[in-house]
């Protein structure tokens, strides 16, 4: 009965705050909250279950506007349009710097005592240079205990079918990660009837930093963005790796492993579909990338049967000396989420939209599912899945159907514990965590001596540094800086194909090219402008 309450009251409470107009008059129309999200996802069909729930819920439907094609050349052409939805994707400075985001400390302070809870200690750190806050932060905001067993974040990823070949080696080193790879693929040169990949290699649009990012982490460096913080003569410094030293010698070994047929031939060319179509088919056996960015394929994999073709990260590293420092302690995602514009028809509306979906009860129902449909209790009361349940939550299809994917990826959202101490992601419920393991998974981290990929990668990541991560820095919108960059970025793509293409004996010639290429798109003023965010960041949050 009180359960029965509870979604009444909910019911009514949205009905109230999103279906009433100015005048008082009450309305059946519902609030329609229109998106830009950076998401590349299919729009969600009409027969989706959550949206339905939402707008059952809180009257409120959603209008998405899905990135197709280049990211930065789309949100140019709303700036210079000035023809904003209610809602962008936020992940740099650029709508800030344009004048197209509104203030919402005192929406929040009226309206969002959810909002207002939830970001609190974080709240200095998503002030802008004004002093207000205009993002509100999609990932890493933590609600009592962070209890996640998932490892989503940077590795040298490996398919769980070649550690098990070889009997779980402990490999730690570029050299006999790539040893592995080629014996593989010499031992089974095609899989499922199509040609071996032992490595491939995501270049395409904004996700190229998985092309540029691997020789910062073999060098025992964490995610601090495009380059490396060390103390330099007493002093922190910040240097872009493009043109270091540890690029260089990532580089070389990536050269070698090309012309030994170790590289997938067309990565550079590849658009995004096609590189998670090529992993789906399971015959790519490694690649450096972030988790979340190929999870469909996995779970494509997955669903057909073929789990042993899913990937294991690893904390691979140049050399024995090197300690790996991928895994970090989760952080607030800064200046990633959605901001309102200023063209957004009803910002009091929005805002009291989002702090209602941030209630205990909402955040079950977006994480979750519906209870009796995708969960349910025991006679004990604790919340679990049937295998066919646990299944679902993989299957794109259904997820699709299931889950308003395409909001809560992006809108505020519960992590960590809720006030009943369960899990807020129902896969880290320690029950539902052994039941849903596969027997691969079990196998390969009872021979490393883990119970988590979370602890394969380092079960006691070190405290994070203050100025920590540097990745939350972006350059402005017409700034010296930003122009150095995009051309730093236009050089490491023309140039880093043909490196990793050429004749390995003209590695050293061809490197010294690109390393004047990036002089001259102007590295060093990118250098001075993340320098002077530095020193500003430790000033405001210390050095260690």
């Amino acid at each position: 009965m009180k359960k029965v309450l509870l979604v009444i009251q909910a019911a009514v409470l949205g009905l109230c705050l999103f279906g009433c107009k100015n005048s008082g008059k009450a309305s059946n129309k519902p609030l329609s909250i229109s998106i830009f999200t950076i998401q590349q996802q299919q729009q969600p069909p009409a027969d989706n279950k959550i949206y339905k729930w939402i707008k059952d819920t809180y009257n409120v439907e959603f209008n998405f506007d899905i990135l197709v094609g280049d990211k930065d050349q789309k949100i140019g052409v709303l700036i210079a349009s000035g023809d904003y939805p209610d809602l962008v994707e936020v992940d740099s400075t650029k709508f800030y710097d344009a004048g197209a985001l509104i203030p919402l400390d005192d929406l929040i302070e009226k309206y969002g005592p959810n909002l207002k809870r939830h970001y609190s200690q974080c709240w200095e750190q998503m002030k802008e240079a004004d002093g207000k806050v205009y993002c509100l932060p999609n990932w890493g905001v933590i609600e009592g205990r962070d209890q996640s067993t998932y490892y989503g974040d940077s590795a040298l990823w490996i398919q769980k079918a070649v550690l098990k070949e070889f009997n779980y080696p402990k490999i730690k080193t570029v050299d006999e990660y790539f040893d592995l790879l080629k014996k593989y693929k010499e031992k089974y040169p095609t899989i499922d009837g199509m040609e071996t990949i032992p490595f491939t290699i995501l270049t395409y649009d904004w996700h190229s930093f998985c092309l540029i990012n691997p020789p910062n982490f073999c060098a025992g460096y964490p995610n601090d963005g495009n380059g490396t913080v060390d103390k330099v003569n007493g002093k922190w410094t910040y240097q872009a790796f493009l043109n270091q030293d540890i690029s260089k010698k990532w580089f070389k070994y990536v050269n070698k492993a090309y012309n030994e047929g170790l590289i997938d031939k067309s990565c550079f060319v590849d658009n995004y579909d096609q590189y998670m179509a090529k992993l789906a088919t399971g015959r790519v056996l490694g690649l450096h990338d972030q988790r979340w960015q190929f999870n469909d394929s996995m779970y494509s994999l997955e669903v057909a049967g073929n789990y042993e073709r899913t990937m294991a990260p690893l904390p691979i590293v140049f050399d024995d000396s090197i300690a790996p420092h991928y895994r970090n302690r989760t952080i607030p995602n800064i200046q990633r989420g959605f901001g309102i514009t200023k063209n957004c028809k009803d910002p009091v509306a929005v805002i009291k939209f989002m702090d209602a979906q941030l209630s205990e009860e909402a955040q079950r129902v977006l994480g979750w599912g519906i209870e009796g449909e995708d969960w349910q209790r025991d006679a004990n009361g604790l919340p679990y899945r049937t295998e066919k349940q646990r299944i679902d939550q993989k299957d794109a299809t259904w997820i699709l159907h299931n889950k308003a994917k395409l909001w809560r990826d992006t809108a505020p959202k519960f992590e960590g514990t809720y006030s009943d101490g369960y899990a807020t992601d129902m896969n880290y419920i320690p029950s539902e965590y052994f039941a849903s393991q596969k027997p691969e998974d079990i196998e390969l981290w009872n021979a490393y001596g883990v119970s988590s990929d979370n602890e394969l990668m380092d079960a006691n990541p070190p405290a994070d540094a203050g100025w920590f991560p540097m990745w939350q820095v972006s350059t402005p919108d017409g700034s010296e800086a930003q122009l150095a960059w995009s051309k730093c970025e236009q050089a490491y793509k023309k140039y880093l194909p043909t490196i990793v293409m050429g004749p390995t004996s003209k590695f050293e010639a061809s490197w010294k090219e690109y390393c004047k290429a990036l002089e001259d798109a102007g590295i060093e003023k990118y250098n001075a402008f993340m320098q002077e965010n530095l020193d500003a960041r430790i000033a405001k949050y210390g050095a260690k």
